[in-house]
């Protein structure tokens, strides 16, 4: 595939809002980035996460958390760069996040789907999953059922009928 990209803007009076719709024979590592590009110029709709590296605050952006879990009653918030500790709950930082991106896995983690590689469905009642940075985790047994149901939508919303 070339690295060119056909681009077409279209004004529409009654539109309210922007759409953007990518035509492509397949999904690949490219398409990917341009998904990405995009979502990143559209960020200031959700704020950057508040988090501490030592007793530095920081602002992560929302893009770049791969996973948020609790360890030994403190926060972790992973990037694929390091890891931050944050002082807010998982249930704070929830209404914060993009509820399209973010999913609670369990009592103790929230994951970005958009960061991981792949669902391993063959253990019997749970799901690992996998992410891009090489770490792994595990869905509780009480969130498959959420999990499969959003992924099966995530399928789905790619497809136009």
């Amino acid at each position: 595939m070339s690295s060119k990209v056909d681009i077409r803007v279209e004004v529409d009076p009654a539109r309210s809002e922007p759409r953007v719709v990518i035509q492509t024979s397949e999904k690949s590592e490219f398409v990917e980035n341009i998904i990405y590009a995009i979502e990143r110029c559209v960020e200031t709709e959700y704020p950057q996460v508040p988090a501490y590296e030592g007793d530095a605050l920081v602002l992560i952006n929302q893009w770049d958390i791969v996973r948020i879990y609790s360890e030994n009653r403190r926060l972790v918030i992973c990037t694929e760069t390091g890891e931050y500790e944050s002082r807010s709950t998982l249930r704070d930082l929830e209404g914060i996040l993009d509820r399209y991106c973010f999913v609670r896995i369990s009592r103790f983690e929230i994951i970005n789907l958009k960061k991981a590689s792949g669902f391993d469905f063959s253990v019997s009642g749970t799901i690992k999953v996998a992410f891009e940075d090489g770490t792994e985790t595990w869905v509780s047994r009480r969130h498959v059922r959420a999990i499969k149901e959003t992924l099966d939508g995530e399928q789905r919303e790619g497809v136009t009928e």
